[in-house]
Parts: structure tokens; C-alpha cells; sequence
């Protein structure tokens, strides 16, 4: 691999530790030390192929993308995991008396911003709170199990 390469793959690995949130939560998803993830990332050591699998596991990016820099970060939401969203959210919207829209389209509405918040977080943007963004669905989580309860 040549060195401006691995100049891209060491931004890359930044652009993950903060998908991930911080480089320790990186860390601690992939299982490799904080201090070699720093290495990775300012460039002074060449991650394995395996750190590098870990690593686009953990933050949900393309290996391709982390390892070339070809191609988009994202990878899209697998479809259970887009079809249990828009079930909370339908459901929610049913059964709340808060919401007064037509379930299908609040449904349609929240998996759109799921869409939009996934897209942020795994592009890296400074601007996303995955943290909020996390609370938000965990909130929407326990409102889904104490209504079906």
C-alpha cells in the first residue's frame, strides 16, 4: 500500500473513532487498546487486516471504504432493523394520545430521521450526538414495551 494511502486509512480511523463516539468506545467495541487505535489513527503504525474488520464491524462502515477510501462509509441499516423502528414508531404513534398524526405517516416520518441520524453518525459529522440520538430510541424502546405491556 502506498503512503498516501495510509495517510487515508489513518483519517479514516478518525473519522471512526468518532462514529464510534471517542476513541476509548472504539476501543472498547473492537477490543483493541486505545493506544494502538491512536497509532492507527495519527498514521505511526499500519493496522492488520483483522483490526481493520473490527474496526468497520464495530462502526457499521464499508470495509471497502475504510481500507480504500472508495465508495461511501455508510452501510445501510439492515431491513429488520429499519422494519423494528418503523414498528415502534407506528405503534407509538397508535397508541400515544400525544401524537396526533396518522401512524403510517409518523412511522414513515420517524425512519427518515433514523435514516438521516445513521447517515450522520457513520459519516462522521461533528454535528450528530449519537448519545441523543440513542436516548431518543431508548426512550421510544421502554414507551413500546410499557404500552404492549
Amino acid at each position: 500500500m502506498n503512503p498516501d494511502a495510509m495517510t487515508g486509512l489513518a483519517q479514516r480511523i478518525g473519522i471512526c473513532e468518532k462514529i464510534a463516539g471517542s476513541r476509548s468506545a472504539l476501543a472498547a467495541k473492537t477490543g483493541i487498546a486505545a493506544r494502538t487505535l491512536e497509532n492507527y489513527s495519527h498514521g505511526r503504525n499500519d493496522p492488520k487486516a483483522s483490526a481493520c474488520v473490527a474496526i468497520a464491524q464495530a462502526t457499521g462502515v464499508s470495509i471497502e471504504w475504510l481500507m480504500t477510501g472508495i465508495g461511501s462509509p455508510a452501510i445501510e441499516a439492515p431491513e429488520s432493523e429499519r422494519k423494528i423502528v418503523y414498528n415502534i414508531a407506528y405503534f407509538l404513534a397508535r397508541k400515544s394520545k400525544a401524537v396526533k398524526a396518522d401512524p403510517v405517516e409518523f412511522a414513515d416520518s420517524f425512519l427518515s430521521l433514523y435514516d438521516y441520524c445513521r447517515e450522520k453518525q457513520q459519516s462522521g459529522s461533528e454535528t450528530f450526538d449519537a448519545q441523543a440520538f440513542e436516548n431518543v430510541v431508548e426512550f421510544a424502546s421502554k414507551r413500546f414495551q410499557n404500552n404492549s405491556a
